[in-house]
């Protein structure tokens, strides 16, 4: 079995257990690893260590929760192992940047730590050769243009590790004003239709500062 297969057994098995107590001890005899080995090797395919990792993914369920007006932010906290209200509030904002309570009140789009799909980025996708993973289809299609495509909108430098896939950062979306900002100004240009479509890019570079 490959290296990042055992990963992924122990990525599923702490999704469908975030609201448990998770032993690394276990998920490293899950994985087939001695405890040592498999910490280095997770945090190296997951960018992130094993027990941040779970806290984060904690996070991210919390996210979705608070947007469930009916269920107490306490009840949250103690469904999802924390022992305190205060615990668990002091742990959101320092993750996300804002308290459960505000979040609540005013949600934004936050970005979270999502669960990897290691497949994606140790699977070589052939050209027209659907690739079936965790219930999503991906395919890819080389298309020629026969004439020049423009393109205008917006732009936004943000830092690698805001890209959701790429990076490991968690807080407000900075991309999420970007698209929110290109909406307001949609509308006021006349030489774009209601029904335009619609698209988001990106890609990373590298820039030297002298």
């Amino acid at each position: 079995m490959h290296a990042w297969k055992q990963i992924q057994q122990t990525v599923n098995y702490i999704e469908d257990h975030l609201n448990e107590e998770i032993n690394i001890e276990d998920l490293a005899k899950t994985a087939c690893l001695s405890p040592f080995y498999y910490q280095r090797l997770f945090s190296r395919l997951v960018k992130k260590p094993v027990a941040e990792y779970i806290k984060l993914r904690r996070m991210a369920r919390a996210a979705d929760c608070l947007l469930q007006s009916d269920i107490r932010i306490l009840d949250i906290a103690l469904e999802l192992g924390f022992t305190s209200h205060e615990y668990f509030s002091r742990t959101f904002k320092n993750t996300f940047g804002l308290t459960p309570d505000e979040y609540r009140k005013k949600p934004q789009t936050l970005n979270r730590m999502t669960k990897p799909q290691l497949l994606l980025h140790y699977t070589l996708v052939d050209e027209e050769v659907p690739l079936i993973t965790d219930g999503i289809v991906l395919e890819i299609h080389r298309k020629e243009l026969k004439e020049p495509v423009h393109y205008m909108g917006l732009i936004k430098d943000v830092p690698i590790h805001h890209i959701d896939g790429l990076g490991t950062e968690s807080g407000i979306d900075p991309l999420a004003s970007l698209w929110d900002d290109f909406h307001k100004q949609k509308s006021a240009l006349t030489c774009v239709s209601e029904y335009t479509e619609e698209i988001g890019a990106a890609y990373s570079s590298l820039r030297r500062l002298f």
